[in-house]
């Protein structure tokens, strides 16, 4: 009987240890918690903040400047199947917000073409393409052309205005569209994941795709599609 006692104990130590082992392993390799005071906000209310990020559709791009980056035919096609998909819904979007790009701003025409009850258009220079942060696995890029571009700062502010919890002001759950740019749109899901920001670079976006953030009143964050463009037709994808 002792022994068996001994054997017990020791089997259940040997498993607290691997577990204690395991823990220490993953805090090791994981080692940051949820910040829940990320967005240096309260719990005002109990409402929730929905954001639909939308890639705009394919473009020109190899055009000679960056006004002739519009559409493709493909890309207008693209971004209506988005438009009927977010229609379907049936859900009563607050605002639909583009960035200053043309093919952005071509996209959340398409979009708001679609919609039973069109949204006026809300232009915000901050979601221009860009480069935040030097990407980890490296690829061919200097910290140098990063920093010349100075990219960061603004995207920052731009993901500051539209990623937070709700004010106190709100009193109804809100529903955003925002079509933008895959840079800028895979720089945001790390960031407001708390996953290292260098890794933007690892995330493949479909043109017309839409990534769908909710973002709680207690500062919780729920990434609920990344990228989804299951509603786009297999031979008309493309990233």
């Amino acid at each position: 009987m002792g022994i068996i006692l001994t054997v017990i104990t020791y089997h259940q130590n040997t498993i607290l240890e691997d577990i204690h082992l395991n823990r220490t392993v993953d805090q090791i390799l994981f080692s940051s918690l949820w910040n829940n005071s990320w967005d240096s906000l309260k719990q005002e209310n109990n409402w929730s903040r929905h954001l639909y990020l939308t890639r705009h559709g394919k473009y020109f791009q190899n055009a000679k400047n960056i006004k002739k980056m519009k559409l493709t035919s493909l890309g207008k096609e693209q971004i209506t199947y988005t438009g009927k998909y977010l229609n379907e819904m049936n859900i009563n979007f607050d605002r639909l917000i583009h960035s200053g790009m043309i093919r952005a701003l071509q996209s959340a025409i398409i979009i708001n073409q679609q919609l039973n009850y069109p949204l006026k258009l809300i232009d915000d220079q901050n979601l221009t393409e860009g480069l935040p942060v030097l990407p980890s696995p490296y690829v061919n890029l200097t910290q140098r052309q990063i920093n010349s571009y100075s990219h960061k700062q603004r995207m920052d502010e731009a993901f500051r205005t539209y990623f937070h919890r709700a004010y106190y002001k709100q009193y109804k759950d809100t529903h955003d569209i925002i079509v933008f740019h895959a840079n800028v749109l895979r720089y945001f899901i790390c960031k407001v994941m708390q996953f290292p920001i260098e890794f933007w670079l690892n995330i493949e976006l479909n043109h017309g795709s839409i990534t769908h953030i909710t973002i709680l009143s207690n500062g919780n964050v729920i990434l609920q599609k990344v990228g989804d463009s299951g509603f786009i037709p297999s031979n008309k994808l493309t990233v």
